[in-house]
């Protein structure tokens, strides 16, 4: 049986000042081994900021984006599902999670964007299927 998710991505800006082996290792134990991609970027005043991605596709991203959405709060879940209901952009859902409270073990919605996660399904039939089983 075909799958839902093509892929899922998980992005985070590591800033200068912010350790980088605590968030990566956050990233990792919360979401699992995905391919990690390394940018650097150059900050508003020209301070170094690397860009962490990780990637999982097709049945691994199913099992992470699972687990993330079961692991989240009753009142992000269901924000969550209303997004969901008030239609899709691209076949492509977009979560922002809060980076501090990630470091502490927990997932929560945090509109500053972040960490951003884009997980791209294959059709809207298949993200409403997956989204509300």
């Amino acid at each position: 049986m075909k799958g839902k998710i093509r892929k899922m991505s998980v992005y985070v800006n590591v800033h200068a000042t912010e350790n980088e082996e605590l968030i990566l290792s956050s990233l990792r134990s919360k979401f699992g081994d995905g391919e990690l991609r390394t940018e650097k970027l150059t900050g508003h005043y020209g301070d170094e900021i690397k860009r962490l991605t990780l990637v999982f596709i097709k049945g691994m991203a199913e099992d992470v984006t699972s687990r993330l959405l079961n692991e989240l709060g009753a009142f992000d879940k269901g924000y969550v599902l209303n997004e969901i209901l008030k239609g899709l952009d691209r076949n492509q859902l977009f979560i922002r999670l809060d980076k501090q409270k990630l470091v502490t073990g927990i997932l929560e919605l945090d509109g500053d964007k972040q960490i951003k996660i884009e997980v791209d399904f294959y059709s809207k039939k298949d993200a409403k299927e997956f989204l509300t089983k």
